[in-house]
């Protein structure tokens, strides 16, 4: 990954986290929003905190919803 791709992870992963601060879950809909991004991008940044161990996957109310761990 290069340092490019890194700092956009990083900033991405700040704005959910400011997100979550407010709101119990984050959806993709959030994460377009919130980064500017296709649906088909924000779920591969959300599969992406999945797999690190920084959200989990749930479903809420018919949707996936992602909150934080712990």
């Amino acid at each position: 990954m290069s340092d490019g791709s890194k700092d956009k992870a990083t900033e991405r992963w700040k704005q959910i986290q400011r997100f979550l601060e407010s709101h119990d879950v984050i959806q993709n809909a959030d994460v377009r929003q919130l980064c500017g991004v296709s649906a088909a991008t924000a779920n591969r940044i959300l599969a992406g905190f999945v797999a690190e161990g920084r959200l989990v996957k749930s479903r809420v109310g018919g949707h996936w919803g992602y909150r934080r761990m712990g």
